[in-house]
């Protein structure tokens, strides 16, 4: 087992490095390790296919026909399995049939390439706006295939890319199989259809590439030609009369297109609290067929309108004439802006249709066939509908350029700067009043969501200026008043940054006037989840508003540890040890648990240090040499009336007389028990062999009896040595 791992990890580290090798030395033949004749490639085995025998194929054809090997090496695979179909699986004889299409098809794709020139257009000294029109009309088409040929190309892309992984997971298990194994010769025919498929979507992409070329060249010619065209667009006059006329047609079919609309509408509230969804559906694209004709005729009168104005414009332009021109120019706008709306709508409602009606089968095939056949209508008159739009928005357009823009150079350069800024801050309008998601029917767009990180960047910012305003006055104060800053540094934070949250909710469009329904989440909440969360929340508010415990007192908690209160914030409070190791513990337990504060009133402490002398040391001595020892300690507090070291007898013990060294201790002494304790012992042990005073250590004496008399054994206590 352990041989045959690393055997198939060898050949994967081989498949990984062949193909540079492969590409730096094309004329060697790595299986038979025999140098190849230039320009010579004879087919390989099937069980014997290296990484390169694609590209090696392409080297040797020539070059006006790269597929020439491969096309005659497919022919004779197909000539073989057609003599030896017996031996070979259907999977195999599949794999080589597409495999020789694919090369037939390959070879007959390589010599055709398709390039159209470039259209050229005349020049003429003017234009009318008709022959625009037609232009605009070309540039919307090709726009269009634009846009169809780049979807075609990057879906071939994708299938490009999957063959390539499908390849790479047969190389890989081609690779792991002995030559013997006859699972190995079907891989190979899998791999040589899938890299011809690949070959095939490559030349397919190549082909694109160049018509979207092609086509993004026609464009940019046409383009220029508009800009041209526009430049030399000269009204005609004779046009008014025709226009008129086609208004009032226009306003009649109006009447009755608002009529059908009506009747439309009606019908499809009478359907609305059925269950029978195809009804439902049906009526939904009768109503948008009539309100798709309805908002056609309306851009059509604005259109005629906007050219009638423009024509008049250009033979005269009094004052109250451009006022009413800018007036024409926003109702156009406001016009062709809720019709780009209205066709998004009717475009998904027509999309959901169809897919509805392709996966529900039980309306029954007419209702079926109904309802596709009105979105199909939908969706192909959505199209003139944009059409329409667009030949609106270029008359306007129009009026604009040549009718609101001043011919002064500096009132020009305003009104254009006026303009951009407009079109910028619509631009900005359009994309921040896109509704992103819903909260209780009420959309949310990017606006209100930048009010909300607006207003709790602001929260945060006072936040921050008033706590640095407070850490300012606490550092004018004193030491002992700093918990009191501390405490008030803490609550004003919160408030604020919870104020600036729900002001930023509220700019959401969050109804926060319904407080019940918020207590009972919340109820709900913290009796699953967030019970320990708010406990403690609650229980560093007791402690900041109790001040039982503040930053800088030293505390001992039940488990022994004992710290300088650091920081008491919303779920725990910090404290650091006289090991410089900090501590959080959660503020529930401080309130809970019994803590022992050390500086809560006074800074000053009494310690007690038990110590024993020998029997027989003379007392007044030990009380002199335990004071001397006390006084060299500098914890020790020498100048208090009343607070004196003082020295306890206390009890007469089994092998010595015991004593209590009482001192009291300054704040920095109480903040290191174990340190003073060890600095009174210390002195105390000088103090004892200066004035030879003995400490005794624990001796038992044995009385062992016999007949004959009485003896008396001394044992000391075993030490630990030898």
């Amino acid at each position: 087992m352990r041989v045959k791992l690393i055997i198939q990890i060898w050949m994967l580290l081989v498949w990984v490095l062949l193909p540079p090798v492969a590409i730096a030395q094309p004329n060697l033949n790595f299986l038979s390790q025999e140098p190849a004749t230039e320009n010579v490639w004879n087919p390989p085995e099937i069980n014997r296919l290296t990484t390169n025998w694609w590209a090696r194929a392409i080297d040797a054809a020539p070059t006006e026909q790269p597929h020439q090997q491969l096309k005659t090496w497919s022919d004779q695979l197909l000539e073989g399995s057609q003599q030896n179909q017996v031996q070979l699986s259907a999977a195999d004889l599949q794999a080589i049939r597409q495999f020789n299409i694919n090369l037939t098809e390959l070879a007959e794709h390589t010599a055709i390439t398709v390039t159209q020139a470039p259209e050229q257009y005349d020049v003429q000294e003017s234009y009318g706006l008709t022959a625009a029109l037609e232009r605009r009309q070309q540039l919307r088409t090709l726009r269009q295939r634009l846009e169809e040929e780049r979807a075609a190309r990057d879906e071939l892309q994708v299938d490009g890319t999957l063959q390539r992984q499908n390849i790479d997971r047969l190389i890989i298990e081609y690779q792991g199989m002995g030559l013997d194994d006859p699972k190995k010769a079907s891989l190979g025919y899998q791999w040589l259809e899938a890299r011809s498929w690949v070959a095939i979507y490559e030349s397919q992409v190549n082909q694109f590439e160049s018509q979207i070329d092609q086509t993004q060249a026609r464009i940019d010619g046409l383009l220029e030609h508009l800009a041209i065209m526009r430049e030399r667009l000269v009204p005609d006059v004779d046009a008014i009369d025709g226009l008129k006329k086609q208004i009032d047609i226009n306003q009649d079919a109006l009447v009755t297109a608002l009529q059908q609309a009506r009747q439309a509408s009606l019908n499809m509230a009478r359907t609305t609290d059925t269950l029978n969804s195809s009804l439902l559906d049906v009526n939904k694209l009768n109503l948008a067929l009539s309100l798709m004709a309805q908002k056609r005729l309306e851009l059509a009168i604005a259109r005629d309108q906007s050219h009638i104005h423009w024509i008049a414009n250009s033979v005269s332009e009094p004052v109250e004439l451009q006022v009413k021109t800018r007036q024409l120019v926003d109702q156009t706008q406001a016009l062709i802006s809720g019709s780009k709306e209205r066709i998004r709508q009717w475009q998904t409602l027509a999309q959901d249709v169809l897919l509805s009606a392709a996966g529900q089968q039980e309306d029954g095939a007419d209702q079926t066939a109904r309802r596709t056949e009105l979105a199909q209508q939908v969706l192909l008159k959505l199209g003139a509908l944009e059409w329409q739009a667009e030949k609106v928005s270029f008359i306007n357009t129009l009026i604009s350029d040549q009718l609101l823009v001043p011919s002064g150079g500096f009132s020009r350069f305003w009104y254009g700067l006026g303009e951009t800024t407009t079109s910028v801050t619509e631009g900005f309008k359009s994309v921040v009043n896109q509704p992103l998601f819903r909260i209780n029917e009420t959309p949310v767009t990017l606006l209100p969501l930048f009010k909300l990180l607006l207003i709790v960047l602001i929260g945060y910012l006072v936040s921050k200026l008033v706590r640095a305003v407070i850490k300012r006055m606490e550092s004018r104060r004193d030491q002992d008043k700093s918990p009191v800053f501390f405490m008030l540094d803490k609550l004003i934070h919160y408030i604020i940054i919870i104020v600036a949250t729900l002001a930023g909710f509220s700019a959401l469009g969050i109804d926060f006037t319904n407080l019940t329904l918020i207590a009972g989440a919340l109820s709900v909440g913290i009796g699953f989840g967030l019970q320990n969360i708010v406990s403690n929340f609650v229980s560093g508010l007791t402690i900041m508003f109790e001040r039982t415990l503040k930053v800088g007192d030293y505390i001992e908690i039940e488990d022994g540890i004992t710290g300088t209160v650091r920081e008491i914030n919303a779920r725990s409070t910090r404290i650091n040890t006289n090991d410089n190791i900090d501590v959080v513990i959660p503020n529930s337990d401080l309130v809970t648990n019994q803590v022992i504060n050390w500086t809560l009133r006074d800074s000053i402490k009494r310690v007690k240090i038990p110590f024993g002398v020998a029997y027989g040391t003379d007392k007044e001595l030990v009380k002199k040499a335990a004071t001397e020892a006390a006084e060299k300690v500098p914890y020790t507090l020498t100048n208090m009336k009343g607070k004196e070291p003082e020295v306890w007898m206390t009890a007469f013990g089994d092998n010595s007389l015991d004593f209590v060294l009482l001192v009291w201790v300054s704040k920095y002494g109480v903040r290191r028990p174990n340190r003073i304790k060890a600095a009174f012992l210390w002195e105390l042990d000088n103090a004892f062999n200066q004035y030879g005073i003995e400490i005794p250590f624990p001796q038992r004496v044995l009385h062992v009896a016999s007949d004959s008399d009485q003896s008396t054994v001394f044992v000391q206590p075993d030490d630990g040595k030898d």
